[in-house]
């Protein structure tokens, strides 16, 4: 008996022994995990983020089915630039975590950091699910919305915000901006107002009120809010450049070019600073045939494309002042360099056109106007030329189709249809000829230019098959 109970009570420490190991070794892989989870803390607070993403590597070894590793490897990832590793990093938190609303934010947080807005969109579109009084999360929304191209739905979840939060002056603003990308010019003009009232210290939307005043052609509403900014902002450059852009709206040329000059004294390293500048000089020598205004305006417009060779403005300009002097290929070489930059400029296609046309290089003046007419519209005057440089090119069906459209734009004019007119006739096609002349002639019957060419049409040989 006394056998049996020393078998049975070693049995039972065993037992026992056995579950505090285990108990041991869970509580040891818990306290190793958490200690690399805070040295991995440490180490992004002393910025070393390849080092903790390491760590929080060995975390997720410890414990590969814990969401936090995972969430702060994220982090790790995201600092060192490397968006996709940790956008998969919070993915796999987020179906590890129970903190649906969290994983949501920082997916899409993450997601608006790398550009990817409609995803940003459907992620803050979760979390506002799971918290729907929360101005903060519509902001998100509206802006991330905004960016995707989604202009409506950002002026909803925009409006959402203002509604949640008193005095959320950020949202009000943000939704004239998507006004005014929408060319609602007064609902914009009355968000950023209402803005102003709200925070009357914030700069952006008093500068964008004050640009949408300018763009508008209202100098004099845009006047006393930059007296504001420059009182409440003495040493900052952008106030001046707002008084230069009045004073030259205004048609003040040698104040604009002062108020120029006192942005430079804040910043001198400013390139639109600059470029405005080479602007005004270049408008003073246009007006007054000034060489030396000119001179001016291309040692300014220099120095910005030195400062920032990717400015597109800027080599527009300056190409323009070179073409001033007469120095055709310094200007024929900086207007390429426009015509490659980001943002595109349009006016430098169609100065090129006109520059490859005077050099009988029709084939590059065609696609230099057809990138204008893509980017700018429909300009009947730059339809009329490149119906010319088709016909320089051999192709005269395209470019009676281009006349007539040029006619069509201004249907006052006679020459567009004496071109499609003498264009088919080059084309070997009388009866359309003569067709565009009858057509031109019922607008305006005693036109001399037309009743020639319908009379060439009438006297030439009739293609096979026509009547």
């Amino acid at each position: 008996a006394f056998m049996r109970r020393v078998v049975l009570v070693a049995g039972s420490l065993l037992l026992l022994g056995g579950g505090a190991f285990a108990a041991f070794r869970a509580v040891s892989k818990d306290y190793r995990y958490y200690e690399l989870i805070k040295l991995g803390d440490q180490l992004l607070q002393e910025e070393l983020p390849f080092q903790a993403s390491r760590t929080y590597t060995s975390a997720i070894g410890v414990k590969p089915q814990d969401a936090l590793a995972y969430l702060k490897r994220a982090e790790a990832e995201r600092r060192q630039g490397n968006l996709e590793p940790a956008m998969a990093d919070l993915e796999q938190a987020s179906a590890l975590s129970s903190d649906f609303l969290t994983m949501s934010m920082r997916l899409a947080d993450l997601y608006d950091e790398a550009g990817r807005f409609e995803d940003a969109a459907l992620h803050y579109q979760k979390a506002i699910e799971l918290d729907p009084d929360s101005a903060t999360l519509y902001y998100k929304l509206g802006l991330a919305q905004f960016r995707a191209g989604l202009e409506a739905d950002a002026l909803e979840a925009l409006s959402r915000a203002a509604a949640l939060r008193e005095r959320f002056w950020e949202a009000y603003y943000l939704r004239g901006a998507v006004f005014l990308s929408l060319g609602g010019h007064d609902e914009a003009e009355s968000d950023f107002l209402q803005a102003l009232e709200l925070a009357p210290e914030a700069e952006l939307a008093r500068s964008a009120l004050i640009e949408l005043y300018l763009d508008r052609g209202e100098p004099d509403e845009a006047r006393p809010l930059v007296e504001i900014e420059i009182d409440a902002n003495p040493g900052a450059a952008e106030p001046y450049l707002h008084l230069a852009e009045i004073h030259r709206a205004a048609g003040r040329v040698a104040e604009a070019i002062e108020a120029v000059g006192l942005a430079l004294e804040q910043d001198p390293n400013l390139p639109r600073a600059y470029l405005n500048l080479g602007e005004l000089w270049f408008s003073e020598a246009s007006r007054r045939g000034d060489p030396v205004a000119l001179e001016k305006a291309v040692t300014a417009l220099s120095s910005v494309v030195k400062m920032d060779p990717t400015n597109g403005a800027a080599h527009l300009a300056l190409g323009r002042a070179y073409l001033a002097m007469g120095d055709e290929s310094r200007g024929f070489t900086e207007l390429q360099r426009a015509s490659q930059a980001t943002p595109i400029q349009a006016e430098a296609h169609r100065m090129l056109g006109d520059l490859y046309t005077a050099r009988r290089n029709f084939a590059e003046a065609v696609t230099a106007y057809h990138v204008y007419l893509k980017l700018s519209g429909r300009s009947p005057a730059v339809l009329e030329r490149l119906g010319d440089a088709y016909l320089e090119l051999g192709k005269p069906e395209i470019g009676a189709e281009l006349f007539l459209e040029v006619a069509s734009l201004e249907p006052r004019r006679v020459s567009p249809m004496v071109k499609a007119a003498r264009a088919h006739l080059v084309a070997g096609n009388p009866a359309a000829a003569a067709g565009v002349c009858r057509q031109g002639l019922l607008a305006n019957p005693d036109n001399e230019a037309l009743l020639e060419v319908l009379t060439l049409a009438r006297r030439s040989p009739r293609r096979s098959g026509e009547p």
